[in-house]
């Protein structure tokens, strides 16, 4: 079987400590590839929210792919919450006296989270050498970075960038593309989830996480010239998983936001897929010479998702978060049992991102024939 990597994108989601599932599929990709030492499969990388962060160190380590993903997984494996946000005590107690304060009537001079991300930001400098990308791009074995994050200004979906000089900035509908140089604050402002983490200043404007009202996904991808897209999600597979339980009572606090935030990393992502496979479709309806004239192409997709729910992964591992964050988020309602749909955004420590990597791996050690098809040349 002939390999092929022309104009393939890699698409990363968005979902707190649940990237911790796209590891596992990367190290399960690099393994399964007939790759040589040092190539890089995906020429198009894009990603939103964590994925945005998954995303900068595929794009980085693109001139040693193995090692690079050897790299990622090493970091989530020995992940711990005080490595993306502060969990002492006062640092919590903090920042929730400032929301008590806007309850009043105060607005804080200071920016308004559940949890302060600064260890996040020194994290970043740390595992990613962003000097790396251009070199890569230079030396033609990777042609995009694309980090899309929501402007709280505007309403608008900027996907920031970072290509040779063939790609052109687009505008749509309430999203653009924007050249740049990828760094830490684009990666901040991806991962800023609502309320939990602060909004991040990037070019005199402030964004937060990109899966909000980024109706659009994979969109990205195919401005930037895809002619494949894998896309590597953290919803669980529907068609695997049984129809829960009807709760009989008043959902809570937990339970509540723990649906908001599916609805903002999962929803769109289902739906662009769909949409992509109707216009796939449709294409092949029509003659090669209308869609040459109508500047159309089909665009191939994989779509690899966890196989379990990692919800109910994350209910087992409550144990392993500080005490302090624990106390906290039993106040809202999180105890293991209700709300670990929340949980299973905000648990950075290893013994769930080792089970998630874990899961990754086999899921796509499962669909070893799907990659293999999807990657190879066509006649």
């Amino acid at each position: 079987m002939e390999f092929c990597q022309q104009k393939t994108a890699l698409v990363l989601s968005g979902g707190g400590a649940r990237a911790a599932y796209q590891a596992g599929v990367l190290k399960a990709i690099a393994d399964i590839l007939p790759l040589p030492a040092h190539d890089n499969p995906f020429p198009i990388i894009c990603g939103t929210s964590a994925g945005a962060i998954n995303a900068t160190v595929v794009a980085a380590y693109a001139r040693h792919f193995r090692l690079g993903m050897k790299r990622l997984e090493q970091v989530w494996a020995g992940f711990h919450c005080a490595q993306v946000y502060s969990s002492g005590f006062m640092d919590l107690l903090s920042n929730s006296g400032r929301w008590f304060k806007l309850m009043f009537g105060r607005q804080p001079h200071r920016s308004i989270s559940l949890l302060d991300n600064r260890p996040l930001r020194a994290l970043l400098d740390d595992v990613i050498p962003y000097h790396h990308i251009q070199k890569a791009i230079d030396r033609g074995v990777l042609e995009a970075l694309c980090v899309t994050a929501s402007s709280y200004e505007t309403g608008e979906s900027i996907s920031f960038y970072q290509a040779n000089e063939r790609v052109q900035e687009w505008s749509r509908y309430r999203r653009k593309g924007i050249a740049t140089q990828i760094n830490k604050h684009h990666l901040l402002a991806s991962a800023a989830i609502p309320l939990v983490f602060p909004a991040e200043q990037v070019n005199n404007e402030y964004f937060g996480d990109g899966s909000m009202r980024f109706l659009s996904p994979l969109s990205p991808s195919i401005h930037l010239g895809a002619k494949k897209v894998l896309v590597v999600g953290v919803d669980p597979d529907t068609n695997e998983q049984p129809l829960p339980a009807s709760l009989g009572r008043y959902p809570s606090i937990a339970e509540i936001a723990g649906h908001l935030l599916d609805s903002v990393f999962i929803d769109s992502l289902d739906s662009d897929l769909e949409r992509l496979e109707r216009i796939n479709k449709t294409l092949n309806k029509v003659s090669d010479e209308t869609r040459t004239k109508l500047g159309l192409r089909q665009v191939e997709t994989l779509a690899i998702s966890p196989s379990k729910d990692l919800s109910h992964i994350a209910s087992q591992y409550l144990e392993e978060m500080p005490s302090t964050v624990q106390f906290f988020l039993r106040r809202v309602g999180i105890d293991g049992n209700s709300g670990s749909a929340v949980l299973s955004y905000l648990l950075f420590e290893s013994g769930y991102t080792q089970e998630l990597i874990k899961l990754g791996y086999n899921d796509a050690i499962k669909k070893q024939m799907d990659i293999l098809r999807f990657f190879s040349a066509h006649e």
